[in-house]
């Protein structure tokens, strides 16, 4: 499930994803989106090359991804994850975006002043995904007012402003360009070139999920979102998700691997933004 956020939330809050009662291996893509996200029922592992990871099961904090990650959901796993606005981060927690990229961690070793406590205790003895919304969304609320004032207002790009020249998004911010590098880092986690690249296939991404199949799409995709041409789109997805655009939404074994890029109607709509 993917939800919108109440409109208090708007501007921060990307969507929530809801997953429940889920298992096995599942293909994570990259997303420029931090995110917190707190377990249910059941945990993930990293699998890695020595083999699986530890496992995560409590709340855990992580930074814009990056590259795509291979996990394993343990049967039956239930998880409500808050995906943020990029230049947003900064207004709800005290967190280094350049640490906790590609690299997720566990919000009582990270921030341990944070109440997660009875948060977590609310979410466990309800199985309405509305209400666990509504728990998690209260909760960012109360970080927020609790934080009011005592942040500097979060850098984070006017819409629109991003694919501008470097030198012309300076001047507009009022900064030098060395300045708005040190801001990108601060509240994006990542350069102003690589959120560009981010967000070029985050679009042509949208775009396929959104479209439906026909002669031709990925072309057509590729130039409307800025690509130098269709090769080019293709060596920025395999970067960001492991696979070719096409085979990407083609393929569909059962395994649910790919189940991050099955959303159906309306929730594939709240992902692409078209709601």
């Amino acid at each position: 499930m993917a939800l919108l956020p109440p409109p208090s939330l708007a501007g921060i809050v990307r969507y929530f994803h809801i997953e429940c009662a889920s298992g096995g291996e599942v293909l994570v893509p990259a997303t420029p989106c931090p995110e917190i996200t707190f377990f249910i029922a059941g945990g993930s592992r990293l699998m890695l090359e020595a083999g699986l990871g530890p496992l995560i099961d409590r709340p855990m904090l992580g930074g814009p991804q990056t590259v795509p990650a291979l996990v394993h959901w343990e049967a039956g796993t239930t998880f409500i994850s808050a995906l943020i606005e990029p230049g947003q981060f900064g207004r709800l927690f005290d967190a280094d975006l350049v640490e906790l990229r590609n690299f997720p961690v566990p919000v009582e070793a990270y921030l341990p002043h944070l109440p997660i406590r009875e948060l977590e205790d609310g979410l466990r003895a309800s199985r309405d995904p509305h209400y666990w919304l509504t728990l998690l969304s209260d909760w960012l609320l109360g970080l927020l007012a609790q934080r009011a004032g005592r942040v500097r207002p979060a850098f984070a790009l006017p819409p629109g402003m991003l694919f501008q020249p470097t030198d012309d998004i300076a001047t507009r911010c009022g900064l030098s360009v060395r300045q708005l590098e040190r801001g990108m880092l601060a509240s994006y986690g990542q350069s102003l070139r690589d959120e560009r690249k981010m967000w070029r296939y985050v679009r042509a991404l949208s775009m396929m999920l959104s479209l439906p199949p026909r002669r031709g799409l990925l072309t057509r995709i590729a130039m409307d979102c800025g690509y130098h041409d269709q090769a080019h789109m293709i060596r920025d997805f395999i970067h960001f998700t492991g696979r070719r655009p096409g085979s990407l939404l083609e393929e569909d074994d059962g395994s649910g691997l790919l189940r991050l890029f099955r959303y159906d109607d309306p929730h594939r709509q709240v992902v692409t933004g078209q709601v």
